[in-house]
This record gives C-alpha cells, sequence and structure tokens, in this order.
C-alpha cells in the first residue's frame, strides 16, 4: 500500500538523536539546511531515506542520525500504515 505523506515529521518524534556536526565541515565552517525525506514503518521506525537535499558534507550526518529516530505509529482506519515525510537539520556553528 502507499504511505500516507505526512510533511514535516518532527511533531510525531517519540525519540531524537542529534546529527554529529562533521569535523571536516565544522573547519570549513559549513552550514545549511539538511532535508532528509524517508518512509516510515508501521513500527515507527525509518524504513527507507529517500532523498536528502542541502550541504553535501552534512547530509550523511543528518542521515545517520535520522535513522536513528522513533515515530508513534501512522494511522488509518485503526490500522498501523507506512508514512512518509521529511525532517529538516539545521546545521549552524
Amino acid at each position: 500500500s502507499t504511505p500516507i505523506q505526512v510533511g514535516s515529521l518532527i511533531d510525531y518524534a517519540t525519540a531524537r538523536v542529534a546529527p554529529t556536526y562533521p569535523p571536516a565541515a565544522k573547519t570549513m565552517r559549513m552550514t545549511g539546511t539538511v532535508k532528509v525525506e524517508v518512509v516510515v514503518n508501521e513500527d515507527g521506525s525509518i524504513a527507507e531515506v529517500k532523498n536528502t537535499s542541502g550541504p553535501s558534507m552534512l547530509q550523511r550526518a543528518a542521515t545517520d542520525a535520522l535513522k536513528k529516530w522513533k515515530f508513534k505509529p501512522f494511522m488509518r482506519d485503526g490500522q498501523p500504515v507506512k508514512a512518509s515525510g521529511f525532517v529538516s537539520f539545521n546545521f549552524s556553528l
């Protein structure tokens, strides 16, 4: 079945892990916003990362952190279903 479209997933997170600032990016004073689009499983875990955008040196840190996040299950007709949405991470020094 097609995942339900949620948009921003921030409000649904039950467990969050902050990304680790990559040392090379910190040295270069790189900042920016990384948007990570994902599919969330019925149990609230990350099923897959679909797309990332933003500074390339920061994308891996954002993706690695988001894979550790948990979300409350999304329901349709009383049944847990997959959902797709995104989380944006702001990297600033």
